[in-house]
C-alpha cells in the first residue's frame, strides 16, 4: 500500500511560544533540534504554510535517515547521489524508481530506499512548494553548521577541515554534555548534506508545469455518483464514513470539515454549520494561528445533497457512540472530527496532514474495486466536494416534471464558497449527461421504465441505517 509516513522519525505536535508547532525525534527518542529551529523561523508564515513546511522537511529528513547519509563510513560520492536522487523519488514515486532501477543494475541501493519508504509520485503543482520547504531548511542548516565548526574550533573539540572530521572529533570529546555533543553532530550531519547542493534542489526533467497542463489534466474530476455508496461501504470506521460522507453531501472543504466543532453540528434540524476561523477569535485568542485557509464562504449554513443528510446524520450517531471520546481538555475546543487509531485516539484530526487522510480512501477505493478515472489519475478526497457541484449544477431536482435540473452557478458559487464563479463554471457538463449516467447504472428490470420514470430516480442509494453497515 503506498504511504507517506515515517519510518526513521516521529513528528508530534508541540507548543513554542504559546503558539502550536511541531517537533522531530528519532526512534530512539533523540531530538532531532535543527527541524525544531526550522519550524520556530517558520513562524512568520501562515498555519497552513507553517504545517506544509513540517510535512515536507520531517518527509526529506527521513529520506536521510532511509539512506543512511549520517553514518561515518559514507562518501561524498553516496552522499551526493543521494542528494541527486531525492527529486526524481520525488517525481517518479517508489514503485517506478526501484522498477527502473533494479532493471538497470546500478545504483540498488535507491531501489531499497525507494521500496521501503513507499512514496507516491508527488503531484506537480505541489513541487514548488515542497523544493522551496527543503531548500530553506539546507540553507538553515548550512548556517547551523558553519556555527558548529566555529564553535568546535574555539573549544579545541574539533578539526577545522571540514564537517565529516568534525563529527568524528565530536565523537570523542569529554568537555561537551551528551546533549551538546548529539546537536552539534546533527548540525554537521544536515551541513554536509546541504554542502552538496549549493544552489539547492531543483525541480527534475520531465515535470509538467501546472501552468501549462494540458485540458484534459486541468479538468475537474468528480467523483462518480453511482460508487458513492460503495465508497462508504468500503469504510473501516465510522469516522471515515461520517466524515467522506460530509464532503459529498455538503461540498465543504477537506479544511472546513477537519475544523468542525462539535457546536457546529445541529443534529435535531440536520444542519451543519461552517464558520470563518477568525470569528472564533473571542474563543481561541487573538495569537492562535488560524488553523484553515478560510477562501470566502458567505453561507455560514450548509446545504445537503436531500439524499444523503440522512446517511450523513447516522453515521454521525454511529461515530459519536462507538468511536468519539469526548474532550475534557480545559479551553481546547471539541473537534467533530478525531484520530480513532490508539496511538493517537481523541486527539483533532485537523493536524493530520494530507496524505494520512488519503491511506484510508485510498484502500476504501481499492477494496470497493472503484475504477479509476479515463485520465488516468487517482480519485482524491477533494473529489467528493467536485461531486457535490456537478451534482448542485446539473442534477439538482429544480423543477422534475418540467425536466428543470440543476441550479444557477451563482446560487451554487455561494453555496460552495468559491470567490470566482468561474471555479463554479467547471462543473457544468452537457444536459444529456444526466440520464446517461442513470441509464448506464440501471439494471435490466429498470430498461422497462419510461424516461419520467428514469428521471425521478434517486441517483444516490446508501441506508447506512438499514444495518448493512453497522
Amino acid at each position: 500500500m503506498a504511504r507517506r509516513g515515517l519510518n526513521n522519525v516521529v513528528r508530534e505536535k508541540h507548543f513554542r511560544n504559546g503558539q502550536e508547532s511541531w517537533k522531530l525525534e528519532t526512534k530512539d527518542g533523540s531530538p532531532v533540534p535543527a527541524f525544531d529551529l526550522f519550524c520556530e523561523k517558520n513562524a512568520e508564515y501562515s498555519f497552513r504554510t507553517q504545517k506544509r513546511y513540517a510535512e515536507v522537511v520531517s518527509r526529506f529528513i527521513d529520506y536521510l535517515y532511509e539512506a543512511r547519509v549520517f553514518d561515518q563510513s559514507v562518501s561524498p560520492t553516496y552522499l551526493n547521489a543521494v542528494v541527486e536522487a531525492y527529486p526524481i523519488l520525488l517525481r517518479d514515486g517508489s514503485e517506478v524508481t526501484a522498477s527502473r532501477v533494479r532493471k538497470s543494475g546500478s545504483d540498488l541501493w535507491l531501489a531499497d530506499v525507494a521500496a521501503r519508504l513507499n512514496w507516491t509520485p508527488l503531484a506537480a503543482k505541489s513541487f514548488d512548494n515542497t523544493i522551496a520547504a527543503v531548500n530553506r531548511f539546507l540553507r538553515l542548516s548550512e548556517s547551523l553548521a558553519r556555527e558548529v565548526a566555529e564553535k568546535a574550533v574555539l573549544l579545541g573539540v574539533g578539526p577545522k577541515d571540514g564537517y565529516t572530521a568534525l563529527i568524528k572529533a565530536l565523537d570523542g570529546t569529554a568537555t561537551l554534555s551528551r546533549h551538546e555533543v548529539g546537536a552539534m553532530k546533527q548540525h554537521s550531519m544536515f551541513g554536509n548534506v546541504a554542502k552538496f547542493v549549493p544552489k539547492g534542489i531543483l525541480r527534475p526533467r520531465g515535470l509538467r508545469s501546472p501552468g501549462t497542463s494540458s485540458t484534459s489534466a486541468r479538468r475537474i474530476l468528480d467523483f462518480p455518483q453511482e460508487a458513492l455508496p460503495a465508497l462508504i461501504a468500503a469504510a473501516e470506521t465510522w469516522r471515515d464514513k461520517c466524515l467522506w460522507l460530509l464532503l459529498a453531501a455538503t461540498g465543504i472543504r477537506i479544511s472546513e470539515a477537519l475544523n468542525l466543532h462539535l457546536e457546529d453540528i445541529d443534529a435535531e434540524a440536520q444542519k451543519v454549520y461552517v464558520f470563518d476561523p477568525n470569528g472564533r477569535r473571542a474563543q481561541l485568542g487573538d495569537n492562535d494561528p488560524n488553523r484553515m485557509r478560510f477562501k470566502g464562504r458567505e453561507m455560514a449554513c450548509t446545504y445537503f445533497i436531500p439524499d444523503l443528510r440522512r446517511d450523513f446524520f447516522y453515521a454521525l450517531q454511529q461515530y459519536l457512540n462507538l468511536e468519539f471520546v469526548p474532550c475534557y481538555r480545559h479551553g481546547e475546543p471539541a473537534y467533530l472530527f478525531q484520530y480513532v487509531e490508539p496511538a493517537r485516539r481523541g486527539w483533532p484530526l485537523v493536524d493530520a496532514s494530507h496524505s494520512a487522510l488519503a491511506q484510508s480512501f485510498k484502500a476504501a477505493l481499492r477494496s470497493a474495486n472503484i475504477a479509476v478515472p479515463k485520465e488516468g489519475k487517482d480519485w482524491v478526497l477533494h473529489s467528493l466536494r467536485h461531486m457535490y457541484g456537478v451534482y448542485m449544477v446539473n442534477d439538482f431536482p429544480v423543477d422534475p416534471e418540467q425536466d428543470q435540473f440543476g441550479l444557477a452557478l451563482v446560487e451554487v458559487q455561494m453555496m460552495m464558497g468559491h470567490k470566482s464563479i468561474r471555479s463554479t463554471a467547471h462543473y457544468a457538463r452537457s444536459k444529456q449527461r444526466r440520464l446517461e449516467a442513470k441509464l448506464a447504472a440501471s439494471d435490466q428490470a429498470m430498461l422497462g421504465m419510461s424516461i419520467d420514470e428514469l428521471k425521478a430516480l434517486p441517483i444516490f442509494n446508501i441506508r447506512l441505517s438499514d444495518g448493512a453497515n453497522d
